[in-house]
Formats: structure tokens, sequence, C-alpha cells
């Protein structure tokens, strides 16, 4: 059917001669001019059309309609034809609605009701029409069908993109009655033992979930809860806090919409509550605020220029007044880099709690010992710095001297031990060569290095005619600067296996100079930790690793791992670890494929805080290894304190093997309780035949080194075309 004949007529109106004589239609116009005029005006509608009459049979109908409807044409001439039977019909219509055995009562529902409430209806090819159908005065009904495809398809994904966020989303008309809510707002909500609360209050719901037992109330009851929660989704909006039962907290924000209901935005930050105590009373003042956003960002800003163990500003700090002072052009700028002579002994002697404190008592101490408008800032560990300015250089001699023997002659007590602190000084001032912010740390950083290496307890002023060695680590710092913005770092991989297949490999970085060549670890780790530039390269490792551990995991069947390490002080940062877990869940199924080796383990301040970091990388599957085992005394007690999967012994102690008995009792030992533990076990820097035959005597079952495989560019070790290696 096309043209006007979409628009049927009964055939005896088509029948030459005898259509005067033929029944009139019911809504026949007398004209036949005033009824062209009517289907040219039904065909140009952009809806569909159709007209039942008061027994419910189709009296009247458009072309549109059949373009929308085209399996009804199998039907033939629709007039007269019952609404019932059509609906019967629609082959297309059934397959595509929720419950399809119920689909032609519940349209027949729909149409009898004809009150003009609008309805979607699923169509065929993924397509909707809305239906709005009225009641005429002589007991027919008039259907509209409008295409509401694109309309439908905007909805469809704005709610997956509503399902996918991981914050909850409500949204409710103007009596509160929930409309829609994604997954993350059900999980809140689980409490209330309602998995879909469609369709309920928001009321009804966290009153529930208050019962249950889900919020911290205090002195305040579930309506009370509830009250607040109205009170904040008011006509302007607002934001408040509901403390959790287990310690954690929802950050919630309500505002009003157009049509007079609201939507809410439900935040779990119960992480950064967790993690920073101190954020406490800043968000109670972000509760207060017009704008909630604005002033969180307003305080992580302060928090990241200061330091949470002594209160001191931090590096960032430093760096920003330092810029500011050159900028002014201040006489008499020095920056003194100060480092505690042998503070480590005692966190091992009498623990790292202790340890804490006294840094405290020492930063109390420096305070009071400079001038009040110099800025004293904590670097982190034992590392401190001061700004000097207005000062010229017999001066600032003076007050580094002060500071050393005021720091010598002072005893330090904490929980009623006493202890003596000593000092090593790093100084530089602006001039030719060190004139920038970044300069001039590095060049007080290598100054206090030096000063250590030259016997402790002493000053060592930077100069531009310093012996090489202090140039090399400057020349060393600009090089990796350099690197990491032309990213000319790369990785190289390294096998681990048992003699006869790999299982994994430890991931190496290597430093591209601007000659091309490729510079080992020994050339630049070394200057990067004294420059601080250590937390961007273990950043750089991370998301390389990360990348390529991703593309072994997406292949079919089993897999070798990649291995990646890094330092105790980088694992126990906030900042990297939060950086590590994006990277990691920004690549699913990587767990399979990805380890984490821990180096550095002398160096661990709060082993149950970096153990409660390894719990977080475990539940993603990653395995988790103790690097340079054997290398200081605590290692066996580190087994006691970090879950950890296994253990790689150091390769000074395979090195050594085979002429020393005490390597050779160690591995021994470590063998023995790596097997009653069930951890793995690798030994590192196997480099020939007779090493390898004593390690399988001792029992050792995994090996790496040179005997069997020098590292090698990670993308050739993968088969990783070219134009897929970047990450």
């Amino acid at each position: 059917m096309s043209g006007s004949d979409a628009i049927s007529t009964p055939r005896s109106e088509k029948s030459g001669s005898d259509r005067s004589r033929s029944p009139a239609h019911p809504l026949s116009l007398g004209a036949g001019d005033a009824r062209r005029r009517l289907d040219l005006a039904l065909d140009s509608m952009s809806e569909a059309f159709c007209l039942f009459d008061a027994d419910d049979r189709l009296v009247l109908y458009n072309r549109r309609y059949l373009e929308m409807f085209p399996f009804m044409k199998e039907l033939g001439d629709l007039h007269g034809m019952p609404f019932r039977k059509m609906v019967a019909f629609a082959s297309e219509e059934p397959s595509v609605v929720a419950e399809p055995e119920g689909f032609v009562e519940l349209r027949m529902q729909r149409h009898n009701e004809a009150d003009g409430t609008p309805h979607d209806i699923a169509l065929f090819n993924g397509r909707w029409a809305r239906v709005r159908e009225r009641r005429t005065p002589d007991g027919g009904i008039v259907s509209t069908f409008t295409d509401v495809t694109g309309l439908k398809q905007s909805e469809t994904r704005l709610s997956g993109a509503i399902a996918g966020l991981g914050e909850g989303f409500v949204l409710m008309d103007a009596d509160r009655t929930i409309r829609m809510t994604n997954p993350a707002f059900r999980q809140m909500m689980s409490a209330a033992g309602m998995t879909d609360p469609d369709e309920a209050t928001l009321d009804d719901v966290v009153r529930r979930a208050a019962i249950a037992g889900a919020f911290d109330l205090a002195d305040m009851s579930a309506d009370e809860l509830v009250a607040s929660i109205r009170e904040a989704g008011g006509p302007e909006g607002g934001r408040l806090e509901l403390p959790l039962a287990d310690g954690g907290c929802l950050l919630v924000n309500l505002q009003p919409v157009a049509d007079g209901g609201t939507v809410g935005i439900w935040t779990d930050v119960s992480e950064q509550k967790q993690r920073e105590r101190a954020l406490i009373a800043a968000e109670r003042q972000l509760q207060q605020q017009s704008d909630a956003l604005s002033e969180f960002a307003q305080l992580l800003a302060r928090q990241a220029r200061s330091d949470s163990l002594t209160g001191l500003p931090n590096r960032f700090a430093l760096e920003e007044k330092l810029d500011a002072a050159l900028q002014e052009e201040l006489s008499g700028i020095w920056v003194l880099f100060l480092d505690c002579d042998q503070f480590r002994t005692i966190n091992d002697v009498a623990g790292h709690a202790t340890g804490d404190g006294v840094l405290r008592e020492f930063a109390h101490f420096l305070r009071g010992h400079i001038h009040p408008e110099d800025l004293l800032v904590r670097l982190g560990g034992d590392e401190f710095a001061v700004l000097i300015t207005e000062v010229d250089e017999a001066e600032a001699l003076q007050i580094a001297t002060g500071l050393i023997a005021d720091t010598r002659s002072h005893r330090f007590t904490f929980a009623a031990r006493s202890f003596t602190l000593g000092l090593s000084i790093g100084m530089v001032t602006p001039g030719p060569g060190v004139s920038t912010v970044s300069d001039l740390l590095a060049a007080a950083d290598t100054s206090c290095y030096l000063a250590k290496e030259a016997g402790r307890g002493r000053i060592h002023m930077y100069r531009r005619d310093a012996p090489e060695s202090d140039r090399e680590t400057l020349d060393w710092a600009e090089k990796i600067r350099l690197a990491l913005e032309e990213d000319r770092f790369a990785l190289q991989l390294q096998a681990i296996g048992d003699g006869e297949a790999v299982v994994g490999y430890e991931a190496l970085i290597r430093l591209v100079d601007e000659q091309g060549r490729i510079r080992s670890p020994a050339n630049f780790l070394p200057a990067a930790r004294r420059v601080g530039l250590m937390d961007r390269i273990d950043e750089w490792v991370c998301k390389k690793a990360v990348f390529y551990a991703g593309i072994l995991a997406a292949r079919p069947g089993p897999q070798p791992y990649i291995s990646m390490n890094f330092g105790s002080r980088a694992l126990t940062d906030p900042l990297f670890q939060a950086f590590m877990i994006a990277e990691i869940d920004a690549h699913p199924g990587v767990g399979r494929t990805l380890r984490v080796e821990i180096t550095e383990t002398d160096e661990i301040n709060d082993a149950a805080a970096l153990d409660a970091f390894l719990g977080r990388l475990r539940t993603r599957g990653i395995r988790l290894y103790l690097d340079d085992f054997g290398s200081g005394y605590n290692s066996f007690d580190l087994l006691k304190q970090l879950s950890v999967d296994g253990i790689k012994i150091d390769w000074t102690v395979t090195h050594d093997l085979l002429k020393d008995p005490i390597d050779e009792a160690l591995i021994r030992a470590a063998v023995s309780i790596a097997d009653s533990l069930g951890l793995e076990f690798v030994a590192e820097g196997v480099e020939a035949e007779p090493e390898l035959a004593r390690l399988k005597i001792l029992g050792v079952k995994l090996f790496q080194g040179h005997y069997f495989h020098r590292a090698e560019p990670a993308p050739d070790v993968l088969g990783i075309p070219a134009h897929l290696a970047e990450g």
C-alpha cells in the first residue's frame, strides 16, 4: 500500500459507477476534494495515525502507519479489522519486549484506557514508538505513533554511562520516589534489603539501611537521619556526609532538577578518611561551604604542602618559596640540606615508633634554632632543608655550623629514652650554572651527600669548580629529566625459569642517552635518588610494565609473568599507591601476568602500612616477592611482617656461594623456610654452571642470571610489533 492508498477506503467506494451507492464511510466528508485533502494531510504527518470506531475496528490510517509497522501489510486491507487482531499479528513487536506472553493483554489494557498517557512500544530492528491514545466523543479511539528511536538510544547511552559511574546515582521525582539508580548506589544501600530500590522512596531506603546498622548514627535516630537528608535535598540542593558503621564515610550531593525532582550523587570517601584522619575537620568545614568540590580541592592543595609526621612544610612548599625568592631577586639566598647522621640506628634499635617521635622532637628543635622568617621543611625520612635569605656567605656558614654544634650537644628524649644526633649539611647559593629551583635543590642535595661521604658531621658548600663527582651527579640529574621529558627510558626483560622453561621475566630499566647509548641503572639511579627523581622513574616503570603485562594477559593460554620492582619507600607513598592501583585497574586480567618485587627492605619504616597496601594488590591477583633476600640482617624477620608469595635471594649471596660457607648456609635456610611456608624461591645472579649445580643440590628450582638469559628489549622478548610497543 503506497501513495494516498495508505489511507484505505472501503472497496465499494472505489468501484466506479457504484461508488455513489456504496455505504457511506463513517468519516465521509461528502466531497471528493475534501477527502483528498484529508488523505494528503494525514499522509504528510511524521507520526503514524489510526482511528478506531466504537467497536474498536480500524476505520482510518495513514501511510506512516504501514511504514512503522510494515509487517501489517500481510493482512491486506486493514479497514474494519479489530485492534486485538492487529496486536496479536504484531509478530516482530512481542519478541523485543520483556514479557512477550503478556504482550497482547498489556497493549489491550493501555489501548482501552485511552486517556492520553504516552507509553513506549518496541518495534523491530531496534526501533521504538511513543503511543498516545484518546477517546473520541462517539466512543472511538484516536491513536498516534511517534518514532522515538533516537531518544531511546540517547536514554540507553545515558543509562549505560550512569551504570558505569563509580559513584552512586539516584534520580527521584517530586515526592522523592526513586525512578532510577545505578549498581553503585544499590550496593551502597544493600543493607536495606532492597536489591532494586526503584519505585521506593529515598526516605524508605535510607531508613531501612539505618535500622539495619549501615550507618554510624551516634545519638541520631533513623528518622532524624532521614530528616537531615531531606533538608540537604531542599529547593536549593545541598551536601552532607554520612558516617558508615564500618568507619567509612559517604559524601552525598543532592541537587534539584527542572521537573521538581532531585538527583543525588553518593561518593564513597572511606579510603580518604582511613588514610588521613586529619581531613575530618576539613570535611566538616567542607559540609558548610556552598561549593564543596572547590573547598575539597583547596584542602588537598594545603595538604600537598605539609608533612604529616612533623607538621612542617614539605619539598613542594620549599620549591614554591624558593621560586618566589628567585623571581623577586632577593639577595643572599641560601639553601641548606640537612641529613641526620646514622638515624637509621634509632629505627633499628628502638623501633620506628620511637624514630618517628625523635623526628618530631628534632623538627621542633630545628624550628627553635633558626630565624622565624627562614623556611624549615621536611623532605622525607631524616632529611630536612632550610631556606635562608638576605645573609652573606659568612652568616650562612655560621648558621650551618651552629646547627651542627647545637644538634651534637642536645639530648633528644622520647618514651623515656635519650638519643644524640649528628648533622651533615650541604649548602648552595644561586650563581652561574645553578640559577633555577631544580639546579639549586640538586646542588644542595648533592653537597649534603658529599658531606656525608666525607665523614659526616660537617658542611659541604657547592661550588661550580667542585670535584668531578659533584658535577657528574648534577649532569646525570639533567640527563634523567630530559630522558623523562623525551621518553628515552626503556624496559628490558630478563628471563626467570627452571632451566628448561621460562616462567616469567624481571623488568629492568635502561636509559637511552642523547647519543643513543644504553645506560644501565648503576649509571643514573644513584643520582636519581639524590636529586629526588625516583618517584617519576617509578611511575614510568609501573606504567610500562603493566602495559606489557596487559598484552600478555590478553593472549590465550598460560603466559609468563612480568615482575616489576619498587623500593619500600615508593610502596608506602599514598600518591604512588593510587597511581599503581589505577594502572592495574585500567588493564583487566593483568593480575595473572604481573608480579611486584619489594626492594630496599632495610628502609621499611612502617611494615604494617606496607602490608596493608600489599593486601590491596593481592586482591587484584598480584603475586608479591621480597627481593634482595639475604642482603640485610632483617630479611627473615620481614617474612613475619609482610604477606608475600615468594623470595628472591640476592645476587651477592649467589655470587659468593661457592667460596663462602655462610652464604651457602643462608641459602639452605632460606630454601627450607620457603618450602615450609609454601613460598616460591628464585636465585638471582646465576652466572656459571658450578653455581647452578650447587643451587640445585640446595633445593633451588627457579633461577635468573646471565647464565640463562641476558636482558633484551621488552618488545623483542614478547614479540610485540613496533606500532604497539609504545604503551
